[in-house]
């Protein structure tokens, strides 16, 4: 049996540049928060007894890597060194291999794999021979399908992990650029485990061979929500692997949709929300968006009342360490469903299909290409990634709601 931590896309030192009227002492936590999730990792390794620790790319959030990030992440490598736990290293797009003129060295149990394909074999403390094999991003971008060039299993080891920081083709385009590969081709290694990195996003990938992305280590906007860590992993020559994923991030972005369209007093309003919040205690803090929908039917009075910026207020916590800090808080009126034409009611079948079809990133760049095209904007013409899509959608399916209220209650008039 061999045990090791896989993690990726620590970021470390990431600005968390969109954030804004946050109070100094919330935005030194937030700024710290990478640094700390690192720190909760190596505990956990050395708490775990574990044989290596591999990080699958993008440990920092630049190539222009900070002191401050160097000389933290060095600290932490040290502290493995004292317990002599091996740390294995490939860097990806956002810190691919630079000026080293300009690095900070690192402890001598830390290998840092080449800007190609290579392969080093280590012993555990049991004598398990395990061979690795992966690259660094020697640029930002890599279209090559760097996985051909990774050998096929060694017969003569225990285990044989492949490390790759890269995207799974077919499932993101806007990450295309970067060293894609498929599961057959991994497959075709016949690795005992495929240490994914780049999305941030956790997920298994396949189950035979192993692969897996840990997702980043903390969250760093409010699309990368809920809990942020690494994995565990147990790799058994006549068994499973044993997968276990270990929560280390300080803070938790979340994103909260309460539904307040029945809601008719400022009592029941207030009410909602807090029992919507997540409670703080001492492990977590939370980064929280609001989006709230109300009755367009709800009084001026009682509108302009929940949109007063008290209504944040009152709702946010701060702890000594700890704090709930709502950084974004947006109310939509929409139509009462039983007014309008309540389309998943109505065509339940053809609308599931509707929505399914549109997410797909294919129809959807099919669907908006002239709208691209023809829009010179900034915002119009920025990256369609996912959260970008799921946010159009969004908002056509509450115009298609108002359009359709609207159309009831003309007919109701004819």
């Amino acid at each position: 049996m061999v045990r090791f931590i896989h993690a990726a896309d620590l970021h470390l030192d990431s600005p968390f540049s969109g954030l804004k009227n946050i109070p100094e002492e919330i935005m030194k936590s937030i700024q710290q928060s990478t640094f700390q999730s690192l720190s909760n990792l190596v505990y956990s390794s050395i708490h775990n007894q574990v044989d290596f620790v591999l990080f699958s790319g993008d440990i920092y959030d630049l190539e222009d890597r900070s002191v401050k990030a160097q000389v933290q992440f060095k600290r932490e490598m040290e502290r493995l060194e004292k317990q002599n736990i091996p740390v294995y290293i490939i860097h990806g797009n956002h810190d691919f291999a630079g000026d080293e003129t300009l690095h900070i060295s690192l402890p001598a149990n830390v290998t840092i794999f080449n800007t190609s394909v290579e392969t080093v074999n280590l012993v555990t403390k049991e004598g398990k021979v395990i061979a690795l094999s992966g690259f660094s991003y020697d640029k930002r971008w890599i279209t090559e399908r760097m996985i051909n060039k990774y050998p096929t299993r060694y017969n003569q080891v225990d285990f044989h992990i492949g490390l790759l920081h890269g995207y799974q083709e077919g499932k993101k385009s806007e990450h295309a650029h970067y060293a894609p590969f498929t599961v057959s081709e991994l497959r075709k290694k016949k690795y005992d485990y495929w240490a994914l990195g780049h999305i941030h996003l956790r997920e298994k990938v396949s189950d035979f061979p192993p692969a897996y992305y840990p997702g980043n280590l903390q969250g760093r906007n409010k699309k990368e929500t809920e809990e942020k860590g690494f994995l565990l992993v147990e790799l058994n020559t006549h068994a499973s692997p044993e997968i276990q994923f270990i929560p280390s991030a300080p803070i938790i972005w979340k994103k909260i949709n309460i539904d307040a369209t029945k809601i008719r007093t400022v009592d029941a309003y207030y009410n909602l929300i807090q029992a919507s919040l997540p409670i703080i205690n001492d492990i977590y803090s939370y980064l929280v968006s609001l989006e709230i929908l109300v009755s367009k039917d709800s009084t001026e009075s009682f509108l302009k009342k929940i949109n007063q910026n008290q209504f944040v207020e009152i709702h946010q916590r701060l702890n000594d360490k700890e704090f709930l800090w709502i950084t974004e808080y947006k109310v939509t009126p929409i139509a009462d469903q039983e007014k309008g034409l309540d389309m998943n009611t109505l065509f339940p079948d053809a609308w599931e299909k509707v929505l399914t079809e549109v997410s797909n990133d294919k129809v959807f760049n099919e669907l908006t290409a002239d709208f691209f095209e023809q829009s010179k904007s900034a915002y119009m013409m920025q990256e369609r990634s996912e959260f970008y899509r799921e946010e159009m959608i969004k908002r056509a399916i509450l115009e298609l709601q108002m359009i359709s209220d609207t159309k009831g209650v003309e007919n109701s008039e004819d």
